[in-house]
């Protein structure tokens, strides 16, 4: 029997990224962003009002609404979405991330010239629920993916691979151990112990990249869009992930 059972897994995170040219600009461009994007969520954007000089990945406008965010910097924009448990199926999960992306990616053409535009990244991260021990834990990706001897207690494992695809697109993947805590956070303390709070879940996190980065060295190239990353992410989801962990369906 699989020591993760795969039918509490959840979709905890996904991230939508767009690089593009530099714009030094664009925190002057608030009212534009909030008439293209403002829809989507139920705030005005917040300036973070950084010199233009400062890092170019740094914030310059946020939008923030729930479990979604969107952060516009001077060399991309990031649509971030939350979940907080399994209520949903990952293939359900996979479908609001989907409609959420493409929609963002329709506002972002708008926002941005097609020329400006460069690679797209979906980063999706899966979590699985267990009742074993962080060490258990440790020791199981341990095992599945180092074929060596420990030298003494594995404490710790955290595993990375990346992959070339067929089309010019990298594949990473991640696998690590969570530990979800919960706690009472005040607005007058400024510094919490973590460790204090209380353990509510530990699990198998899987990080799963997939961008079309390798397709901009390409001559000519064109941004077109994420539905490549979407159809291989989804293919990948429903059987590769599970094959190579050897979860049980």
């Amino acid at each position: 029997m699989s020591i993760v059972d795969v039918k509490k897994g959840y979709i905890s995170q996904a991230i939508y990224l767009v690089r593009n040219a530099q714009d030094k600009r664009v925190r002057y461009q608030q009212e534009q962003a909030e008439e293209i994007f403002g829809a989507c969520f139920s705030a005005q954007s917040q300036q973070t009002n950084l010199p233009d000089d400062f890092d170019p990945n740094a914030p310059r406008l946020i939008f923030q609404g729930g479990h979604k965010q969107l952060v516009l910097s001077q060399v991309s924009s990031q649509l971030t979405l939350g979940f907080d448990s399994a209520n949903k199926k990952i293939s359900e999960q996979l479908d609001i991330i989907v409609r959420n992306v493409l929609d963002v990616q329709t506002r972002v053409r708008r926002f941005r010239s097609q020329e400006a535009l460069q690679e797209n990244a979906l980063v999706l991260t899966l979590s699985f629920p267990t009742a074993c021990s962080k060490e258990d834990l440790s020791r199981f990706l341990f095992d599945k993916f180092l074929k060596i001897q420990p030298s003494a207690q594995v404490a710790s494992t955290s595993i990375k691979v990346g992959y070339l695809l067929q089309g010019n697109m990298f594949l990473n993947i991640e696998f690590d151990v969570y530990e979800k805590r919960q706690g009472e956070i005040s607005a007058q303390q400024a510094f919490y112990d973590v460790s204090a709070f209380k353990v509510v879940e530990v699990g198998v996190s899987i990080k799963v990249d997939i961008n079309n980065k390798p397709q901009t060295n390409q001559p000519g190239y064109q941004n077109e869009g994420v539905e490549q990353i979407i159809a291989v992410m989804s293919s990948y989801l429903d059987k590769d992930l599970y094959d190579i962990m050897e979860f049980e369906q």
